[in-house]
């Protein structure tokens, strides 16, 4: 069976931020209806690691920007016809599993990847996608509130800095408040742990290989002001995210 595709612990902490700086480079170009907000989701799915954008209000077709395993800048469009995005979905009835072919067609997922040349226009096509998604009036400009994703950036940073000597790769599921629950990591047989947010600004961190065992606690990033989509209808001065610029030389590997 072939493994899943996971990024490195070292690639997720590069990564989500500059992606993050790409879109919001992007969102100055455009706009969003009055009152909407949207958040984005580390996601981690069928080859694409990235970030899920998560609208306010329900839709039928879902949008993940990211990177497939060639590195390459990919938008996928999800068209749920009867799901919201990231919820939990039937799996088994009377103990038998659900084979797809069975379902009913109005129930499946169809999804459609576009690959580019460049971040830029990755970013510029998810925004031109979303203005056509959501194209209600009257409209505003976007408004970026990075400060909660940076708390995550810091949680990567500072997890790496202790398993350096092994750089798991670690999972993003893409449903909502997911660093609660904790972030899975794995690299090889019997090389397991997790990163969590135990309070808003205290993450744990657990790791087992080959007779070690690494257990650390620190405070996070503290921002001091009510929780925010990452993107919003402006009201005025935004948090915007700065550009990040990528490593050259990161690259997706498959857990060893």
């Amino acid at each position: 069976m072939q493994k899943p595709f996971l990024p490195r612990l070292s690639e997720a902490r590069d990564f989500l931020p500059f992606l993050r700086a790409a879109l919001a480079a992007a969102a100055g170009r455009h706009t969003l209806p009055d009152g909407f907000s949207l958040d984005l989701l580390p996601i981690v799915e069928q080859g694409v690691f990235g970030y899920e954008l998560q609208p306010d209000r329900e839709s039928c077709d879902y949008l993940t920007i990211g990177r497939d395993e060639q590195a390459r800048p990919v938008l996928r469009r999800s068209l749920y016809c009867a799901d919201a995005a990231s919820v939990l979905r039937l799996a088994t009835i009377d103990g038998r599993v659900i084979v797809q072919r069975n379902l009913d067609p109005s129930n499946r997922i169809e999804k459609r990847d576009a690959t580019f040349a460049d971040w830029a226009a990755a970013a510029e096509a998810a925004w031109t996608e979303f203005d056509a998604l959501f194209p209600d009036v009257p409209r505003r400009s976007i408004e970026i509130h990075d400060v909660r994703h940076r708390n995550l950036d810091d949680a990567l940073d500072v997890a790496n800095a202790h398993l350096v000597a092994w750089d798991p790769c670690i999972e993003f599921c893409g449903v909502p408040d997911e660093a609660q629950y904790g972030f899975a990591l794995v690299r090889g047989k019997g090389e397991f742990g997790q990163l969590a947010l135990r309070t808003p600004t205290s993450w744990a961190l657990r790791w087992e290989a080959a007779g070690n065992a690494v257990y650390r606690q620190w405070l996070g990033l503290a921002d001091g002001s009510p929780a925010h989509a990452w993107a919003s209808a402006s009201t005025g001065a935004g948090d915007v995210a700065q550009p990040h610029a990528l490593p050259v030389a990161a690259t997706f590997r498959q857990p060893r």
